[in-house]
């Protein structure tokens, strides 16, 4: 009975988000909404996790999986919405064997460890009766109002219930509560839908335990934009902004250096190693790593990719689950495209598109081609205008590139082919069958020359 969980309520339709995506997987700096309660819960050294689905709870189940593939999480169902205190009963067999439950509402993107941890503190100074997380916000909207005597929280009365003066209240429930199982699910049980919206409300359980002489405890959020929940579109936009200033403020004081902060995107699961330097207009989404003493200029897009140490990225690349080792040089203007990788020191320069396709070692693509499922040995030299043909309408086929080999310009290599170690292929090739290692291949027809030619054009023309 010493083990302890998080119970997060996420089984709600999300009526004002006006969609057919259920609210807990909209996205909020890169991440599902649900996921950040989910993390916190972890990060305040909780057990385990029940999730409360409903609503797409296939959709929801399967992310969250996906997001914390080695964590324990259970999920149990509410078939029908009826209130916050109907959602936590679902919970009940879940956590039978806990000595400690914390219940969150799903929509607190900004919910920390250690916030929960300070509730879990005011549980324990109530004698492990009841604790609740709150926050004085200067507009405190729809927010429940947490109602006060001599001995501390009396209730909270949620807003469409509440009198004109206790609307004026600032302190709001944030909706992270702490309690002992065995005495909070009894008291549920006797929860009645006797509010303006017919619902039985988990908060109701406050007055409860006051009723009955015992003590609540809470925790006022030294930041209150930490309360901050999500409702409609509007709500999510906002919360994703601070996020993406939350976490560019969090690299900074790693040692990153973020120009333009509020121009620059960075997900939340996203790492970004020290003295390395981002400029305005960047984006670097979920799942990326970028090393130390990187620069990524202005306008690069950088999606599920690992950009090693020391490497330059240029202005204006776009980079989609990739690898760049160590010391690359990038752009400006070129495409790693899924499943590419450059190896340590290589090149990749302008309007380059690598698709699926290993660049060796100081190897280097500089100029204007397509390399697509492509293996490029050590120190070889693509030159300007080369195309791999590697798509014959139906089937795609692999080139092959041996180490320090040379392709010449405006070559087309028509896969699958394969050319050898210290190969050469002469500029304006169409190499259609291997080429030896050491060898030069060459294909271009005689160039004719037709004397007096522009003179009768023009004769023809009347010019």
């Amino acid at each position: 009975m010493n083990n302890t969980a998080a119970v997060i309520l996420a089984a709600g339709l999300g009526t004002r988000m006006k969609s057919e995506t259920a609210k807990m997987l909209h996205r909020a700096a890169g991440m599902p909404l649900i996921w950040y309660p989910v993390k916190a819960a972890f990060d305040a050294g909780l057990d385990r996790v029940v999730i409360v689905v409903g609503h797409q709870r296939e959709a929801l189940q399967a992310e969250v999986t996906r997001l914390f593939p080695d964590r324990r999480i259970d999920f149990v169902v509410q078939d029908r919405q009826l209130g916050t205190a109907h959602a936590t009963l679902c919970a009940r067999d879940a956590v039978a064997d806990c000595g400690t439950v914390v219940f969150i509402n799903g929509d607190l993107p900004f919910l920390t460890g250690d916030s929960i941890r300070r509730v879990q503190d005011a549980f324990e100074s109530t004698g492990h009766v009841f604790a609740l997380l709150t926050a004085s916000v200067d507009a405190p909207g729809g927010f429940g109002r947490i109602v006060r005597d001599a001995d501390g929280v009396a209730a909270i009365v949620e807003a469409r219930d509440a009198t004109p003066a206790q609307l004026a209240v600032r302190e709001v429930n944030v909706g992270v509560y702490v309690a002992s199982p065995g005495l909070m699910f009894e008291r549920l049980e006797k929860i009645r839908g006797e509010n303006a919206a017919g619902e039985f409300y988990f908060t109701d359980i406050v007055a409860a335990f006051r009723g009955e002489g015992r003590n609540v405890g809470a925790y006022v959020l030294p930041d209150a934009d930490d309360a901050r929940q999500v409702n409609d579109r509007v709500e999510l936009a906002v919360a994703e902004q601070k996020l993406f200033l939350r976490k560019v403020r969090e690299l900074q004081l790693s040692g990153v250096t973020v120009h333009d902060a509020g121009s620059v995107m960075i997900d939340y699961d996203c790492r970004v190693g020290q003295d390395s330097e981002i400029f305005p207009g960047c984006e670097i989404r979920q799942g990326s790593v970028i090393g130390g003493k990187c620069t990524i200029s202005r306008g690069c897009v950088i999606s599920n990719t690992v950009v090693g140490d020391g490497v330059m990225v240029k202005p204006y690349c776009i980079f989609t689950d990739s690898v760049v080792d160590d010391g690359g040089i990038m752009g400006p203007f070129c495409h790693l495209r899924p499943a590419s990788h450059t190896m340590k020191g290589a090149h990749v320069g302008n309007f380059v598109e690598l698709k699926k396709t290993t660049l060796g070692t100081g190897s280097k693509a500089n100029h204007l081609s397509y390399l697509g499922d492509c293996e490029i040995g050590t120190g070889a030299n693509i030159g300007a205008g080369t195309i791999t043909c590697n798509y014959d309408g139906f089937n795609k086929m692999r080139t092959e590139i041996g180490d320090r080999a040379f392709i010449g310009s405006d070559t087309q290599l028509v896969a699958p082919v394969k050319v050898g170690t210290d190969a050469y292929v002469a500029a304006g090739t169409t190499v259609t069958r291997d080429v030896p290692d050491g060898a030069l291949a060459i294909s271009r027809v005689d160039q004719k020359h037709i004397e007096g030619y522009a003179a009768r054009k023009r004769a023809r023309a009347g010019k």
